[in-house]
């Protein structure tokens, strides 16, 4: 994170969460807020809570004294201390709407980030509604400055439509904008030309995540082979860049996963709508950058076989893909091209391996 921004941005807020923020000690310290554990040391992952907190406060009208840091949960017997959460902002009757788990940028963009959610989050949301309060939303949060401005990277779950981590987990509908004022928390599209465009700055351990990621998800539970999972990748890959390649600034990018306004709420497309756009993008690039133009060759071409390649495993690639740039971000690892060093690291580290 970018300390000057973070510096600014506090110091510009008529409400002040942070009464100190030293870089040349290291230390902060924060007020009006509930601290169940002080927390001093201004490392990257503390820096991106306290942009968080100042937000919170300042510009989503959240009042301080119902936020809290490090609340604690015990387990077992004797009860001892097992974890903490980052965040909670609590509502009037003292339930968690939002429960936050907060990463500084790097570990943001290279934890197995299932993990942290079943683990950090879901758990932890089993053991908030074990005290006697309901918890709304599940975020797993982070901070970035790859626009020039401070912004929100995050992903939230609606705990009360998804209570268990396996019940999100077959579905894997998200939203990514934090909420103000306890509304409904929505998914900000990715626009190309837009502070919400896509990363062109990759690093080696974020790429070797994704890979990682896939490979659990794609290649884990049986039914499809090899041979099928890379073609299926391949393909919705090159899906990708023809969307980015025919997008102009202002325009909402095909390949990502889409929400709606529905009756005041906020309702995910379909599988099946998600397949047919995607689809239609991988026959647009067939066409402009493999020249097939037989068009009855084109009606019978799909970007994957829903027989071999669950629509359930095709949303996951496509979320965990969408955000990223292939085009702009392709030569971002040291000149290397990353497509290169992605399909290397496929045949390299083992996709064929068992799932890890």
């Amino acid at each position: 994170m970018n300390n000057d921004l973070l510096k600014r941005y506090i110091d510009d807020q008529p409400t002040k969460i942070v009464t100190k923020l030293d870089f040349a000690t290291g230390k902060l310290s924060y007020d009006k807020i509930v601290q169940c554990q002080k927390r001093t040391d201004a490392k990257p992952e503390e820096l991106c809570r306290a942009y968080l907190l100042t937000k919170l406060v300042n510009e989503l009208g959240y009042d301080p004294a119902k936020i809290e840091i490090e609340h604690e949960y015990t387990a077992g017997r004797p009860h001892t201390i097992t974890s903490r959460i980052d965040v909670i902002v609590r509502d009037a009757n003292g339930d968690a709407f939002l429960f936050i788990e907060v990463k500084n940028e790097e570990e943001y963009a290279t934890i197995d980030k299932d993990n942290v959610i079943e683990e950090q989050l879901f758990k932890l949301a089993g053991m908030e509604r074990t005290d006697g309060h309901r918890v709304k939303y599940l975020v797993l949060y982070t901070t970035n400055d790859t626009t020039g401005t401070l912004a929100d990277e995050c992903i939230i779950i609606d705990n009360q439509k998804y209570p268990t981590y396996a019940d999100w987990e077959a579905v894997r509908d998200f939203t990514n904008t934090i909420p103000a004022r306890y509304g409904k928390a929505q998914k900000k599209p990715y626009i190309k030309g837009s502070e919400k465009d896509l990363e062109t700055n990759f690093s080696h351990g974020m790429l070797l995540q994704l890979q990682k990621d896939l490979h659990n998800v794609l290649w884990g539970g049986g039914g499809t082979d090899d041979n099928d999972v890379f073609s299926s990748l391949t393909n919705l890959i090159l899906s990708k860049i023809q969307d980015e390649d025919e997008k102009e600034d202002g325009d909402t990018y095909d390949f990502q996963s889409m929400t709606f306004a529905k009756d005041g709420d906020e309702e995910f497309e379909t599988n099946e709508k998600l397949f047919d756009r995607i689809n239609e993008l991988y026959r647009r690039a067939l066409k402009s950058k493999l020249y097939i133009l037989d068009e009855k060759e084109l009606g019978k071409s799909y970007v994957v076989d829903t027989k071999k390649f669950s629509l359930s495993k095709l949303k996951y690639a496509v979320q965990k893909l969408e955000g990223l740039s292939f085009v702009d971000g392709k030569n971002s690892l040291s000149g290397k091209d990353i497509l290169g060093d992605f399909f290397e690291g496929i045949i390299r580290d083992g996709f064929k391996q068992s799932k890890v």
